[in-house]
């Protein structure tokens, strides 16, 4: 408190009031503490909404200082002086720079993240069609399996985790949530981007054929199950030359499956890259659909369990976060107003008059504001991030008075 805290009556002035105010508590330094993180968190988000998959990017004055040096080195060269070691001698522009406010458009992360808020809850989806198959699959399994209902039902949750597991988090989460990126042409067509739709791509071939597979062999033991169970054999003229082979020779598949084994439940696999159609049991048909349906559902619930952009949803859910607890922080901070005017009723040696609370009010009110913008985004980074112009930006948002 300054010389002149106190006139001559002993009141205290507004700008003593101010001063006690401000003076540093456990509840303000939470906000800077909180606001500190808030920050952070917001310059990693922004980040993957600037850069949209590539850390630098070509820069076109070195281009242009490339093509300028080649120009120069043949004109030296046709003309046979020696000015070829002055032009070396010239300072070249970097050849990749940091992107900058305002050239981030149409190269950037162009959406909101769609994370979900609780992706525990597409977890327990997942867990119940694991359930919901191991049943549906053992009712078919355990009729002609040896260990009856227990080993239908084992043998049915092993085909449905595989089923499952494979569709939700090889096609679903690898696969479909990279491709559905958008692709970046620039430099070239050779960056990060694009690679992870690469990746994705590549994902949902491999996990498609995992599933076919898996679902096609589960069908195929039931097929065989029926089969054996009315003491037939199979058919015959059932050739395994046609398509698809799952590459696999086709002389290697009437080897097997014209020998002994190609009679047992363990030939299914086999039958399934072999000839992957031939089925004759409406159970097994049955299974085969109910099968490529779960993996539908959890290749689409594994696609939307994060945001396209990989690392994108952590960075919105960090900044969520630290949003969300600074603002728990500055609440806390404008309930301590009571702590505040004990505060100055002791060094007052009386109660507040109102207009004294007022003056506190609006002091605490003063230095919350810095802290409640990193509540929000600007019209500058807004139209940064969807290059929109400032006018639109305007018209979509709510005004201070809280009209659209």
């Amino acid at each position: 408190m300054n010389d002149h805290a106190q006139n001559a009556s002993g009141a205290l002035t507004d700008q003593d009031i101010v001063d006690l105010t401000q003076r540093p508590s456990d509840a303000y330094n939470e906000v800077v503490l909180q606001a500190d993180y808030t920050t952070r968190a917001t310059l990693s988000f922004y980040r993957f909404r600037q850069l949209g998959g590539d850390y630098r990017v070509q820069n076109e004055n070195y281009l242009t200082h490339k093509k300028k040096l080649a120009a120069r080195k043949k004109a030296n060269e046709a003309a046979g002086t020696g000015g070829e070691a002055a032009d070396q001698a010239e300072r070249a522009p970097e050849r990749s720079r940091k992107l900058r406010l305002g050239e981030s458009t149409g190269r950037g992360v162009h959406y909101v993240s769609s994370h979900p808020k609780v992706p525990l809850f597409q977890m327990s989806i997942i867990a119940l069609m694991i359930l919901f198959e191991s049943a549906a699959n053992a009712y078919f399994f355990a009729k002609q399996s040896e260990f009856g209902l227990a080993g239908g039902i084992f043998q049915a949750a092993a085909v449905s985790l595989a089923n499952v597991a494979v569709s939700f988090f090889i096609i679903g989460y690898w696969g479909l949530r990279h491709v559905s990126m958008p692709l970046d042409w620039s430099n070239n067509g050779f960056n990060r981007r694009n690679l992870y739709v690469l990746n994705g791509l590549i994902a949902i071939i491999i996990g498609s054929i995992l599933v076919l597979l898996v679902n096609l062999s589960a069908a195929h033991y039931r097929n065989i199950l029926d089969i054996q169970a009315l003491g037939l054999q199979m058919p015959d003229g059932i050739g395994s030359k046609i398509f698809p082979h799952f590459m696999v020779n086709p002389n290697v598949c009437e080897a097997i499956l014209t020998s002994d084994l190609g009679n047992t439940i363990g030939s299914a696999a086999t039958n399934a890259m072999c000839r992957p159609f031939a089925i004759h049991s409406l159970d097994a048909m049955v299974l085969l659909a109910l099968g490529l349906a779960i993996a539908s559902v959890a290749a689409f619930e594994g696609r939307r369990l994060d945001s396209p952009f990989p690392g994108f949803s952590d960075a919105a859910r960090s900044l969520e976060n630290a949003r969300t607890d600074l603002e728990y922080a500055i609440d806390d901070f404008n309930q301590s107003y009571e702590d505040i005017f004990e505060l100055v009723s002791e060094i007052k040696g009386g109660p507040l008059t109102s207009q004294e609370k007022m003056v506190v009010m609006n002091t605490m009110a003063d230095m919350m504001r810095p802290y409640q913008n990193l509540l929000r985004t600007s019209d500058q980074i807004l139209s940064d991030e969807f290059g929109l112009e400032e006018d639109i930006i305007k018209l979509l948002k709510v005004n201070a008075a809280g009209a659209g």
